[in-house]
């Protein structure tokens, strides 16, 4: 009798070796738990700070502001996406490069924001823009090891065999 566990024709192990598992798990828990903290407290910041711009800040000071929370919420959510793709995808090498795709166009838009964000509010001066200098880099550790697994599951992708390739 064999002792093999059982697996159906043409799919990938069930214990795929899949070297950027622990870079994908760890990093994508990171950004679950980050961006959700980071999206709640933009929403509350919203509801405060848009009663205060609308009594004290005039029109185009509350648009500017809303126009910055907005953009927040939208790499928050885009964020908590990823972490909740790169858990479940971890483990599966042949979702690599589309992890890597999805990671790079975080990185991109947040290194955007940071830039829309530094230019708008504090037009590049003083102390602020020497705390983008530093704040950047310091945001883009956790994409980087994201990529970083994304990569290592894509080289583990396409150094397999093709029915182990297939997208089940």
């Amino acid at each position: 009798m064999n002792n093999t566990p059982y697996q159906p024709h043409g799919m990938p192990p069930f214990a795929a070796k899949a070297p950027g598992k622990n870079f994908l798990m760890v990093t994508g828990i990171l950004f679950i738990i980050f961006n959700a903290i980071g999206f709640f407290m933009t929403l509350s910041t919203i509801m405060t700070v848009d009663v205060w711009l609308w009594m004290f800040g005039g029109h185009a000071m509350r648009g500017t502001w809303m126009m910055i929370y907005g953009l927040s919420l939208l790499l928050s959510l885009l964020a908590v996406a990823l972490g909740i793709m790169g858990v479940s995808l971890c483990n599966k090498i042949q979702h690599g490069g589309m992890l890597l795709v999805v990671a790079i166009i975080l990185m991109v838009a947040s290194i955007l924001y940071n830039i829309i964000y530094t230019a708008l509010i504090f037009n590049f001066d003083g102390l602020m823009g020497v705390g983008a200098i530093i704040g950047i880099p310091i945001g883009l550790v956790l994409p980087i090891l994201f990529i970083i697994g994304a990569v290592k599951n894509k080289k583990a992708a396409d150094a397999a065999p093709y029915e182990h390739r297939r997208g089940y």
